[in-house]
């Protein structure tokens, strides 16, 4: 190639929809979640770390996961940023206008972390990490048994 030659660029935006399959475990989280607004997590049965969303081979040990924990809804803020570009949701493709929140929430009882959107003012003095958090689910009619069942994590007053 000539390196003397101008080279163009043609911007485009391309659409790929695809689906891929959950799995056993990931299914079964996603299906309580959105049937009973219940989060479950997987236990692992040698490092008893408990992982949130479930997998079938612990990420720490490698060993297999069989029992299966119930969690609640609320946990502490692990970390945060507070977004200051457009964010397109890979569940609705939709875009969050910014500013916004976007945390690191783990659920009581739970050894990993649920990124998801914050209900909190993008304020860097409103939002604090260790601050107490509650997920809040879509109604049961309107949920679809993806993630966006979760309609985004609030602080607890």
């Amino acid at each position: 190639m000539n390196h003397d030659q101008e080279l163009i660029s043609i911007p485009c935006t391309v659409d790929i929809p695809y689906r891929f399959a959950a799995g056993k475990y990931l299914s079964r989280f996603l299906l309580e979640l959105r049937d009973r607004g219940k989060f479950f997590g997987i236990r692992c049965p040698v490092c008893r770390r408990v992982q949130l969303p479930p997998r079938i081979v612990c990420a720490v040990c490698h060993t297999r996961n069989t029992e299966w924990v119930e969690l609640g809804n609320e946990g502490s803020l692990m970390a945060f940023t507070i977004m200051y570009l457009p964010l397109t949701d890979p569940t609705t493709g939709k875009p969050h206008d910014p500013p916004f929140c976007y945390g690191s929430v783990k659920l009581d009882g739970s050894d990993s972390l649920l990124d998801y959107f914050l209900n909190i003012e993008p304020d860097i003095s409103r939002v604090k990490v260790g601050m107490r958090m509650r997920a809040v689910l879509r109604p049961r009619d309107q949920r679809r048994g993806d993630l966006s069942d979760i309609k985004y994590f609030e602080p607890i007053e």
